[in-house]
């Protein structure tokens, strides 16, 4: 795991790769060469995991020199693609080294035969081409920016934002849709002209100065109803040993980020099973017991599959402080209430391994978060709903923003847009008053544009919940939560591993049946019946916790002076963009406990911490919560 730096007619400096070393402290490296007429720079910063050695340092060139490569990941393939390479002198044993003659022997296409985690420049002098690739679900971030023969890129924001090519601007469209859903879809950030590359994706920059994209991995759904769950279990039990075991490939230990839900107590079993030594798992929470701490249930989980176990506590003011440091390093507006405690628990990882295998992944194509027992009530009744007096509801329950959420979404008669609805956050109505009138033109921008191609991808004779989980495996996932899950375990110099995403693995579980994935009540059922052989009912069967924190009650006391004292300010975001008298009034409304404005301010902060950062003070250290 690593951090990837390049530049095509442009400047690429030492301290530029500086901004980066937390993604590579083991060694850096920095080359200037030609491509036809165009001067390429690539950088690199490198966490050793595979070839411990010199041997795979970065930029790597093939013997012809012809060839090179600046990589991030890990390719759990790689021996079986080496072994079709034939008579190849090679100078370590790295994965790197691997793809780098295998993209030489086989082009470009060839990046499809790749299983693993990765984003990567590949130059091919030969044909005068640069390529920028990211993996099949985008687990490993890309960005870049071009304007006329320029090009720059980079696993962060930073490496573009810092060129002086580059002028900082707001794409309000982007600010849209980030209001909309609460992350942004790629290839939009929030930074004008500067784009996410999207998941299994290449980008081919020819000598002429032109941009071409291909997807190389756009498989299409297409669901078996004739399977038994006997097979399906049997299956699904093989492709996840399977995927764990790949993922064990490392010349370092490889530890376990450790919740006290299902999903990372199969990783746990499985890892332990296929370990000579008892595995590193690491816990966070917070004191105290109740749905905001799991701590009891990780040691529980840690005892049962024999495990060298650390865990934390996060106090508050922690949490505050992580939160506040985080958009250093997501470089995104991300409102999620895990950031900090992922990031607290990667620092305590970082003391004791450099990989850890972690849940991610699980819930999305399995149907494991509650929002999916809504769609299946809201697809299964919708015609019952619709002679219900929902916006009485509203009013008689203001402070549940769970059925605001169903409400709106359930005005939607095509299954594309109650979906979008699903997402929604900010709705049409809260924007025309939180708008400066400047952005009123964005309010109805169209976001099926984002969603449209997965939607015609997922099979069209399944249901619609079978559909949603399509689209969030391949939207949601990477844009947001994969996104940050990368970002913050790398601030602390870890690489992240998601079994669950293994290739194999996810192209069956999406052509399962949807009472696979949700059967009555029963969430991710198949992963259920295989754990079955693995682990104690009474670990199967916990309750899940999504990883919840106490912020709605914070806004209603001191953080809400916290993000008044932000918005007011002469300089703030909100002044720029948005109706500041609204927002107080929705402060207002929370504190008093008239509507229920959690998520929205949250977002607000949010955004208010990333422009403070990336625009004003680039130190979001020096910002302190005096009230904490």
């Amino acid at each position: 795991m690593c951090g990837i730096a390049g530049c095509i007619n442009s400047e690429l400096l030492p301290q530029h790769i500086d901004l980066i070393h937390h993604r590579g402290p083991d060694a850096r490296g920095l080359i200037q060469t030609k491509l036809g007429p165009h001067t390429v720079n690539l950088g690199h910063t490198r966490l050793t995991i595979l070839e411990l050695s010199e041997a795979g340092n970065q930029p790597m060139f093939t013997d012809c020199g012809n060839y090179a490569i600046v990589f991030n990941g890990e390719i759990y393939n790689h021996l079986a693609l080496r072994a079709e390479l034939g008579r190849i002198s090679f100078k370590g044993r790295s994965d790197t080294e691997t793809i780098l003659y295998y993209l030489r022997e086989f082009g470009i296409d060839a990046v499809s035969k790749l299983n693993g985690i990765f984003a990567f420049a590949f130059l091919d002098k030969v044909k005068e081409k640069l390529y920028l690739v990211r993996d099949q679900f985008g687990v490993k971030p890309l960005y870049y920016f071009s304007k006329g023969d320029k090009l720059i890129f980079g696993s962060e924001l930073k490496i573009i934002k810092n060129n002086t090519d580059y002028t900082k601007e707001i794409d309000a469209s982007a600010l849209n849709s980030y209001l909309t859903l609460n992350f942004n879809p790629a290839p939009q950030t929030l930074f004008k002209n500067i784009k996410k590359l999207e998941a299994a994706t290449y980008l081919e920059f020819s000598n002429n100065g032109d941009l071409r994209y291909t997807k190389y991995w756009d498989r299409k759904q297409n669901i078996d109803c004739t399977i038994t769950v006997d097979d399906a279990v049997s299956e699904f039990k093989r492709l996840m040993e399977q995927a764990v075991k790949r993922q064990l490939l490392s010349d370092v230990p490889v530890g376990l980020l450790l919740s006290g839900g299902l999903d990372s107590a199969v990783l746990g079993y499985l890892m332990s099973i296929n370990s000579s030594n008892p595995i590193q798992t690491f816990t966070v929470g917070f004191e105290g017991k109740g749905k905001f701490n799991e701590l009891e249930d990780a040691r529980d989980t840690a005892k049962w599959i024999n495990a060298d176990h650390h865990e934390i506590y996060l106090s508050q003011k922690d949490y505050m402080e992580y939160y506040f440091k985080s958009f250093y390093y997501t470089e995104e507006p991300i409102a999620a209430p895990p950031v900090p405690a992922l990031f607290h628990v990667s620092k305590l990882a970082s003391q004791s391994v450099k990989v850890v295998l972690s849940g991610q992944g699980a819930d999305e194509p399995m149907a494991g978060y509650n929002r999916y027992r809504g769609e299946k009530f809201l697809s299964d009744y919708k015609k019952f709903l619709s002679l219900l007096p929902l916006s009485l509801l509203s009013k008689i329950f203001p402070g549940n923003h769970k059925l605001d959420r169903v409400i709106y979404s359930s005005q939607f008669k095509e299954e594309l847009d109650r979906f979008i609805g699903i997402y929604t956050l900010f709705t049409p109505s809260l924007k025309e008053n939180l708008y400066q009138d400047r952005l009123h033109s964005h309010i109805q921008d169209d976001q099926r544009n984002a969603f449209e191609g997965l939607y015609n991808s997922a099979d069209p004779s399944s249901c619609s919940l079978s559909k949603l989980l399509y689209i969030d495996t391949h939207s949601l996932l990477p844009d947001q939560l994969l996104l940050f899950n990368d970002k913050i375990t790398m601030a602390n110099s870890i690489e992240n591993r998601v079994p669950f995403l293994d290739i194999d693995l996810i192209d069956f579980i999406e052509t399962l049946p949807i009472k696979m994935k949700l059967n009555g009540q029963v969430t991710k059922f198949v992963l259920r019946k295989a754990a079955e052989q693995w682990l104690p009912a009474s670990i199967i069967n916990r309750k899940k916790r999504a990883f919840e924190t106490p912020i709605g009650a914070w806004f209603k006391k001191e953080l809400s002076d916290t993000l008044l004292q932000l918005v007011e300010s002469s300089n703030s975001f909100s002044r720029n963009f948005f109706n500041v008298q609204f927002i107080e009034k929705m402060i207002w409304m929370h504190v008093s406990e008239k509507k229920d404005y959690t998520k929205h301010l949250f977002m607000i902060l949010s955004l208010e911490l990333w422009y403070k950062d990336f625009y004003l003070t680039n130190d979001i250290g020096k910002f302190k919560m005096d009230s904490l």
